[in-house]
């Protein structure tokens, strides 16, 4: 539906511009995860522009892109593959939560949940196309 598109789309606009501001500015990015690039190691900035900078963008932007270029029924199951990258993300980290020492943080709490949210947020079409094709 155009409202699950919709909410898509946005949710796919604020990945894509996490990534954008992550390779403009690093520092943000590292700030974001708590992760410090070890010192004399340029290759540690270039992996928060590259990972969390590139990979979120081009990620994001090629399924908006797609979510709007692709017809009714092909256009929601593009979703699925990023939305899966988030849960895998929430899982893993969950993962990290039952068996990292000092892991159970809040904030690891806060990561899962928004992490979660990303991936249902993302495919919201798909969901919306699997229960309108199970319940017509």
């Amino acid at each position: 539906s155009m409202i699950t598109q919709l909410i898509s789309s946005a949710t796919l606009i604020f990945g894509a511009w996490m990534g954008l501001y992550s390779m403009l500015k690093p520092q943000w990015g590292s700030k974001t995860v708590g992760l410090v690039p070890i010192a004399g190691h340029s290759e540690g900035q270039s992996e928060f522009r590259a990972t969390f900078g590139g990979l979120f963008l081009a990620g994001h932007a090629a399924t908006l892109i797609l979510l709007w270029a692709l017809d009714q029924m092909s256009a929601p199951i593009v979703t699925l593959p990023l939305a899966a990258a988030w849960i895998g993300s929430g899982c893993g980290r969950i993962l990290s939560i039952l068996k990292d020492d000092g892991a159970a943080t809040r904030q690891n709490w806060i990561w899962v949940g928004f992490e979660y949210a990303m991936g249902v947020l993302i495919c919201a079409p798909a969901i919306a196309l699997f229960v309108s094709i199970k319940f017509a």
